[in-house]
Order: C-alpha cells, then sequence, then structure tokens
C-alpha cells in the first residue's frame, strides 16, 4: 500500500548552522532505497542557538494538516476504506513532502489496517512508522505508532510483546514534554486501555478494570465521544465475565449512548455486539437476536469481516441454545467461512468447537468429524494449549457420542485430563466435568453401581470446589440442584431440601431471577411428590426409574447443551478488600450486615438464617436449634445406601 519512508540521518551543530535552511532527508520509494534532498522553500524566520547538537532532538514546525489526511481520517470512520486508501495511495505519491505529514499518513494506515481486522499488517506498518518517527526527535507520534502496534499484538495474542510495547511507548511519553497537555492525556488514556486488555486476556480482571476505569476517566475530561465509548465497552465485557451482569449492562447502554453520538459506525457496532452478549447471559434472547442483527448490519456496511465473524459466531451460539439447530448451522458456516478468509487459526478453532456440538447434536457424526480432523491440523499448526484443549474435548464429546462401552471409556479418560490439566479456560473445565459426570450417570442408569454413585459425588465435590473458588455463583446454583436430584435417587430426601434451600438463597442473593424461579418449581414438585418418593424406597426401584422421577438426566444435559451458563462468572459486587470476608455458609456470599453466628461457629447472613428456621430449624453443621423459641425439623437419619433390586440390575 505505502511506499516506505523517511528516515532523517543525524545532522550535528556544525553541520546545521552551515547550511541553515536544509534539511536531510532519507526516503524510501516504491520500495527501493533512495536519498532525496530536500530544500526548504520557506525561509527561517528567527536563527536561535540551538540547545542539543543532536539533529534527532529538533522540534520540527508545528503544520496544520493536510486536507487530503483530514479527509482520509474522516472517510475511515465513515467505512469507506477504499476511497480512504486511495487518497492516500495519492498522498504518498507526492515527492515533497514534510515528515511530519508522512508519518501522519503512516499511522492513518495503521488505523485503517486496524478497523478492518488486519492485525499482522498493522504489526508490520507500526514497526516501519515507528522507526520513521524517530527522524523527527522525541515525539508524540512515536507513541502513537507504539500504541497501535502494541494493541494490534494483543488481537494476535502476543499478550508478553504487547505489554513490553505498550511500556515502551508509556516511559517515552514520559520523556516528551507537555506542550499539549490534551495530546499527552490522550496518549496516557490509551496506554491504560491497553493494558487493561492485556490484563483482561490474562484474566486478571481487577487490574484490567483498574486499568480501564482510568482510561475512562482522562477520556471523560478530555470528551472524545468514540474513545470514551470504546472504554465503557471494555469494562462492560469485563463485568459480563464476571457475571456482574447489572454493572455489565449499564457500563454497555452507557457504551452505545456515546458510540451514537460519535457517529462513528465500528464503535457502535462493536458496543452493540457486546450489548447483545450481555443480554444472552441475562437470557433475554429475544432482544439478543436483535441487537445481533444491528450489529452485523453495521459490520457488513462497512466490511468489516472479523465483526461480521464474531456475530454469526454469537448467533450461531444463540441459535442452538435456543433449539434452531439449522440456522445455528448456518450462522456458524458463514462465520467459519469469513475467519478463513482472514486467515485467523485461533478464531476458526473456536468456531469449529460449537460446529462440532451443533453437528453432534444434529447427529451429523460424519461431519462433526471431518471437522475434528480440519481442527486436529489447526491444532498441529498453533501447537498452543489452549488450541489442543479444545481439540481434546471435542475429540471427546465425538467419543461420548458413540454406543460402544470402548469410545465412552476413551472419552471419559480425555475428560479427566483436561480436568487434571491446568485450567486455560474455565469454560473448558466445567464442560469436561459436566460431561463426565453426564457419563458417569449413564453408567449408573444401567448398572446400578454404587462405586459409580461414590465418583460420581466426588467429581461434583471437585467441580463445586472450582466453582466456588471463581464465585461463579450461577453455576453454583445448578450444580446444587444437581446434587439435589442425586441426593434423591439415593433417597436423600432431607439433603435434597437442604441443596435446593441453598440453590435458591444463592439466587435470592445475587439476584439470579430465572434460576430462582426454576428452583423454586423444583421445590414444589419435589414436595408434591414426597410420598411417592417414600413408596419407591420401600420397594427398592430401579435406578431408571428414580432418574426419570427427579428428572436428572435434563439436569444434567440442560447445564451442557447451555454453554452461555457456563461462561458466566459471578462474583459479589460489594467486596470489602480492606477486611477479611466474613461467607455464609449457605448462599456463600460475604455476610455483610445481619447474620446468625451458631455455638460451633457456622456464620450464616440474615436471609440464610430465616430459611433454614423455616426449612427444619437447625444449624447444619452442628444441629443446634436456630430459633429455640420454634419447633425442630430435625433431619431425619436417612440410608447411605441405595436399596438395590437385584432384579433390574444389569451385568
Amino acid at each position: 500500500m505505502f511506499k516506505n519512508t523517511i528516515k532523517s540521518s543525524e545532522i550535528n551543530r556544525s553541520r546545521f548552522l552551515k547550511y541553515n535552511k536544509i534539511y536531510y532527508y532519507q526516503l524510501y520509494k516504491y520500495d527501493k532505497l533512495k536519498f532525496w534532498l530536500i530544500r526548504f522553500k520557506k525561509e527561517i524566520k528567527k536563527n536561535k542557538p540551538l540547545k542539543k547538537s543532536n539533529m534527532s532532538e529538533i522540534k520540527f514546525e508545528k503544520k496544520e494538516k493536510p486536507e487530503e489526511l483530514i479527509r482520509t481520517e474522516e472517510l475511515i470512520d465513515d467505512g469507506k476504506y477504499d476511497n480512504a486508501l486511495e487518497i492516500m495511495r495519492n498522498f504518498d505519491k507526492k515527492e515533497e513532502q514534510n515528515p511530519q505529514n508522512i508519518v501522519l499518513c503512516r499511522l492513518l494506515g495503521c488505523k485503517l489496517f486496524f478497523q478492518q481486522s488486519l492485525y499482522e499488517q498493522v504489526v508490520d506498518l507500526a514497526k516501519k512508522t515507528y522507526k520513521e518517527s524517530l527522524g523527527l526527535g522525541k515525539n508524540i507520534l512515536s507513541v502513537d505508532a507504539l500504541n497501535i502496534m502494541a494493541h494490534a499484538l494483543i488481537w494476535n495474542y502476543q499478550l508478553e510483546k504487547a505489554f513490553e510495547i505498550v511500556n515502551q511507548g508509556e516511559e517515552l511519553l514520559k520523556t516528551l514534554k507537555q506542550d499539549s497537555p490534551t495530546a499527552y492525556k490522550q496518549r496516557e488514556a490509551y496506554i491504560a486501555y491497553i493494558k487493561g486488555l492485556v490484563y483482561r486476556e490474562l484474566d486478571n480482571h481487577e487490574l484490567a478494570l483498574e486499568h480501564l476505569e482510568y482510561s475512562l476517566s482522562l477520556r471523560k475530561e478530555l470528551g472524545v465521544k468514540y474513545e470514551i465509548a470504546a472504554s465503557f465497552n471494555q469494562i462492560a465485557i469485563i463485568f459480563y465475565r464476571r457475571g456482574e451482569l447489572n454493572n455489565a449492562l449499564k457500563y454497555a447502554e452507557q457504551a452505545i449512548a456515546f458510540a451514537k453520538e460519535s457517529n462513528k459506525k465500528l464503535y457502535m457496532a462493536n458496543c452493540l455486539r457486546t450489548f447483545a452478549t450481555v443480554n444472552r447471559f441475562l437470557g433475554n434472547y429475544d432482544r439478543t437476536l436483535m441487537i445481533d442483527k444491528q450489529s452485523l448490519a453495521i459490520y457488513k456496511d462497512i466490511n468489516n469481516k472479523l465483526g461480521m465473524a464474531h456475530v454469526l459466531n454469537n448467533m450461531g451460539e444463540h441459535y442452538r441454545v435456543v433449539g434452531d439447530l439449522e440456522q445455528a448451522l448456518e450462522c456458524l458456516e458463514q462465520s467459519l467461512a469469513l475467519y478463513e478468509g482472514l486467515g485467523n487459526l485461533r478464531f476458526i478453532a473456536g468456531v469449529y468447537d460449537f460446529l462440532i456440538q451443533v453437528l453432534i447434536e444434529k447427529n451429523d457424526l460424519k461431519k462433526a468429524q471431518q471437522c475434528l480432523s480440519n481442527l486436529k491440523q489447526i491444532n498441529t499448526q498453533l501447537e498452543d494449549k489452549q488450541t489442543k484443549t479444545i481439540y481434546l474435548l471435542n475429540k471427546a464429546l465425538i467419543l461420548k457420542t458413540s454406543p460402544r462401552t470402548r469410545n465412552r471409556g476413551k472419552a471419559e479418560v480425555l475428560f479427566k485430563k483436561i480436568i487434571e490439566d491446568d485450567v486455560i479456560n474455565y469454560e473448558f473445565t466445567l464442560v469436561a466435568f459436566l460431561n463426565l459426570c453426564e457419563l458417569l450417570l449413564i453408567e449408573l442408569r444401567f448398572t446400578n453401581e454404587l462405586e459409580v454413585l461414590d465418583e460420581l459425588n466426588q467429581f461434583i465435590a471437585q467441580l463445586l470446589n472450582i466453582v466456588n473458588n471463581y464465585k461463579s455463583f450461577k453455576i453454583m446454583c445448578e450444580v446444587y440442584l444437581l446434587k439435589a436430584k442425586i441426593s434423591l435417587i439415593s433417597f436423600e430426601v432431607k439433603k435434597a431440601q437442604r441443596f435446593l434451600t441453598q440453590a435458591q438463597q444463592i439466587a435470592e442473593r445475587f439476584g439470579l431471577t430465572q434460576l430462582k424461579i426454576k428452583i423454586s418449581a423444583e421445590y414444589e414438585d419435589l414436595e408434591k411428590k414426597l410420598d411417592l418418593w417414600e413408596k419407591l424406597k420401600n420397594s427398592g426401584a430401579p435406578m431408571a426409574e428414580r432418574f426419570d422421577l427427579a428428572h436428572l438426566e435434563e439436569q444434567i444435559g440442560g447445564m451442557i447443551h447451555n454453554r452461555t451458563l457456563l461462561s458466566t462468572h459471578v462474583i459479589e459486587t460489594e467486596v470489602a478488600i480492606h477486611k477479611e470476608k466474613i461467607i455464609c455458609l449457605v448462599c456463600r456470599g460475604e455476610v455483610l450486615k445481619f447474620s446468625y453466628i451458631c455455638e460451633c461457629g457456622a456464620i450464616y447472613c440474615g436471609n440464610c438464617a430465616q430459611a433454614l428456621t423455616d426449612l427444619e430449624n437447625v444449624c447444619w453443621a452442628c444441629d443446634v436449634p436456630i430459633d429455640y423459641l420454634k419447633p425442630v425439623k430435625p433431619k431425619e437419619d436417612e440410608t447411605e445406601e441405595i436399596h438395590v433390586d437385584k432384579k433390574h440390575k444389569t451385568s
């Protein structure tokens, strides 16, 4: 696109004084190195003595930006990339150009490539632009080149290099005089923004928020609306990844408002995409699809292929969750084609992750196997841990569909391997755990083997421990609901009631409205069927009958099917960092106000203490009464063994 340009030679003081009106520049033309001697026509009005002897430290006279570059930037912001490119090419052909303007032109080229998601081209051009900018002396344009290079490196998953480059830009910025506080602050905000993105990709959400909020505060002072929108948008992403959906929604809405005011299409599309994701996590599926379509239309208008691919991928997962597998397949295949055109193997691997699962649900195992073979090739090319995990996970999912015990056994081994490895992606670990539990439940249903139940409970305990460590309360509710149903098939009704109560209290505490409704319905269903469960217990009913009554397979299947649920991390918003937190034994939330502390040391928040009082009025840790003025409904001794009717047991 561009001819390579300027690398100014150093001119010492004596040489500069000798020629006075002459600057020497080295220009590249048509990819071949040529040196041009440019004589400024404009006379230097005042010949002041130079304080420094190095030409690289001379400040260039500030000039108005050429009309062509102003027009180019407008065209880029409007998504008219071809027109912008043509102007830059014509500008580049002019032989006598101010070197600062040439650097400005190169930076616009970086911006154009970035908005087209051509990140490798951004990095290459930014490197050249940075070298060229050094001829201008210590200059803020060098900071610009380093910043956009670091930003592009994040998208290429070169996080360590990105952090190194952005730090280099930050150090350079500190050495510059703040002749223009606005320009300085704008770069400072961008540096904080980039660091926030790096920390986000490293799953360090606290540091990510710290930097992004700082960038937002600076950008609010400056009043540049599209930059404010970008910071709001990234903060919304952090909050929805943490599962703080109300905060995510608030920030996403503000991001859209500022993006609209800026009238910049790319930022509008990006903010809409985040807004759609937040609504998807909230379960507002109709609204999600409408917003996704709005975002997709803008990406198409500006021909942003990466944005189109992202939205289509999201829509594919949306259609899968709501059960429209044909639409899901169509969207995912379109997304895959766009990613393949861009050549981004990591994004391609991500689409195959969803695509294979859709094909499994459609029972198109032949095509799923073909996709797995393609994924295997990508894994060989990339050789990174995350892609390897995606490959192993989907290989296990395909093996799990086999009617042969041998293949299901291989799937079980792979799921265990993913669980035992260091956590690369929290979602992959959960998917592996849940699928492993489902395999064990299938085995338990048809064999009635008590050892299988023991193993299942061990894995669920591990799963709950991980969920608790990540403070993912949404999935924690589902796990307690699963434990309640497993308790039922063991005829441990009181245990089941406790787990349901715990799930309900967590949903209540963290505003998980839909889960609260679901758990209440399960509780009511159990109350209606207490007599029936007692009859099954007395008759030693087979596992298959218990599974059906508990709807156990529906529960585990629903958790596996809804990947949106698994990718939601929830932590409490009111965190007192300065003091040790006191956690409620039931809802696992921090005890902030009223609490009940048992003689044994167990601590309950006010709501949970009341719930336990209504349920059985005993402490779960030591069984002493919570309220001595009310009757106690102690948990009856429930047999830990499952009564197995030998005639129903299969070999």
